[in-house]
């Protein structure tokens, strides 16, 4: 294995588009990236902060700048480890289709290079939430909690792979034209975010257009068209997991999430508001992090709650 690369970065211009600006505090905008070798390429690890470890794994489509709203209501007292997955964001990209298997032993193995061996509580947004899932089943001592944000666990269907596969292959041919970067931001977005945050719609349709279109289209392939359901891991997974589920997504419903989490010994999952994947980290990130925090302070308080609502 090839020695990282490590530089320090100040803000990108979508990280400060996306930056919630009605924040009491400035965002800390020192962060150290590092290019640290992994099975699934040369992955960019962005750490900022100090305190307990936090990993940050964002959506297919996008790049950890996502996470730049959320950050800044958690790096006054986190150490925020956000990644950017192979084929996206400032990571190189994969010729070939890979496994959430392989992103999670990724992640434990910058884990082990950044030398965090207090286990992270992980946050993962989509495909970040399925590789949460995957590395705290393989590897229960590097994650205290897990926490998921519209991450369905089943497969896709048949129905929504008929939808999904032209997608796939009209990408493959022509890359991100409008039509298709429109349905990828419905999806991810929202109808309704355009209209509210245009200029944060604007930097996270930016992040998908400007992504390599051949590694994009091996990411596509290999964690939404070939990703296999996660239900038979979920009893398995021993950390205290919080399912969130954006209210309007079309991907996930609260019912799914309820029926996954009570397949774990301790698990529960909520709702926020939201039309897609990523809307919450966008729209509303200090609900969201009012949510995580919570849950962090008392992770079993917070699962038996949760389990109490239902219905």
């Amino acid at each position: 294995m090839t020695q990282d690369n490590t530089t320090v970065t100040e803000v990108s211009v979508s990280e400060a588009i996306l930056e919630d600006t009605h924040l009491g505090h400035p965002m800390d905008t020192r962060t150290i990236t590092r290019t640290i070798p992994t099975s699934v390429g040369n992955l960019a690890v962005h750490v900022t902060g100090s305190g307990p470890p936090t990993f940050l794994w964002h959506s297919l489509f996008v790049d950890s700048t996502t996470w730049a709203p959320l950050r800044s209501h958690l790096v006054a007292h986190r150490l925020l480890i956000s990644i950017d997955g192979p084929g996206h964001g400032a990571s190189t990209a994969v010729q070939r289709r890979f496994t959430l298997q392989e992103c999670a032993a990724a992640a434990v193995a910058v884990l082990d290079v950044l030398d965090v061996t207090e286990p992270v509580d992980w946050v993962g947004n989509a495909w970040g939430g399925h590789v949460g899932l995957v590395a705290a089943a393989h590897s229960p001592d590097r994650c205290r909690t897990v926490i998921t944000i519209g991450t369905p666990t089943q497969a896709l269907t048949r129905r929504e792979r008929a939808r999904i596969v032209p997608m796939v292959w009209a990408y493959r041919l022509a890359g991100p034209v409008p039509p298709l970067t429109t349905a990828v931001m419905n999806v991810l977005l929202g109808k309704d975010l355009s209209r509210t945050h245009p200029q944060q719609f604007q930097a996270v349709s930016r992040t998908f257009r400007q992504s390599p279109q051949r590694g994009m289209h091996e990411a596509m392939q290999s964690v939404m068209l070939h990703r296999e359901g996660l239900d038979p891991l979920l009893p398995r997974i021993g950390a205290p997991t919080l399912m969130i589920v954006p209210r309007a997504d079309t991907m996930i419903s609260l019912e799914q999430a309820r029926a996954a989490a009570a397949t774990m010994p301790h698990a529960a999952a909520t709702t926020v508001d939201g039309a897609g994947h990523v809307t919450p980290l966008i729209a509303d990130p200090g609900t969201l992090a009012d949510v995580i925090t919570e849950f962090w302070r008392d992770p079993g308080r917070t699962v038996i709650t949760a389990s109490a609502d239902l219905p």
